[in-house]
Order: C-alpha cells, then structure tokens, then sequence
C-alpha cells in the first residue's frame, strides 16, 4: 500500500468487488494495492485512497475513503461530485466510486 503524508482531494464511497487476484480470505483493509483508476471511458485517472474507518471496509458494501488523484487540476474540469463512476485495477473493472465532497 502507497503510504504518504499526502493531501487527499475528495471523500467518496467506494464500492469494491474482490480482484481475482487477492486471495479468499482477504479483506479491503488486507490489500496491499491502495492505487486504482476511476474510469470515463475515453480518460482514467489514477488515485491512491485511505479508508475513513479500515475495520468496517466490506467486499461489496460502501465505505468511505479520502482520495488524493494525480493531474487533480484535468480531475476537477473532468468529474463531477454525486455521479458513480467504474474503478479499475489494472485493467481489471473491480467496483465503482461516487465523489461526495471535495477537500479543498
């Protein structure tokens, strides 16, 4: 998992659905992969998230996450806050997102 002391952009609710790559018993809070794109079809950006509250993060129930993006500057010309968006692993379709608020 990226760790940094870095500035997140937004708060949204991330809905994961288990990559095929991580194992059986493995839980949002156990993947090491904390860097995933939000997807616009023709644009992807990439960001790094932290969990509000790691222990109550399901496979397939929302949860809350702070996001810090690259290119932030494209991101807000780009996206809107309250639309649900696809996230990707790779190139793996593993969820969805929906901004709620912005940080700054």
């Amino acid at each position: 998992m990226l760790v940094e002391n870095r500035k997140y952009h937004f708060i949204g609710e991330l809905t994961l659905n288990k990559s095929r790559v991580l194992g059986e018993q493995c839980l949002p809070k156990d993947d090491k992969v904390n860097w995933l794109f939000l997807n616009l079809g023709k644009q992807q950006f990439s960001f790094v998230y932290k969990f509000e509250d790691p222990q109550e993060a399901k496979y397939e129930i929302p949860f809350r996450i702070k996001l810090a993006f690259a290119m932030i500057e494209t991101v807000r010309d780009t996206i809107e806050l309250n639309c649900f968006y696809e996230v990707l692993r790779g190139q793996e379709l593993i969820g969805r997102i929906i901004l709620i608020e912005s940080l700054e």
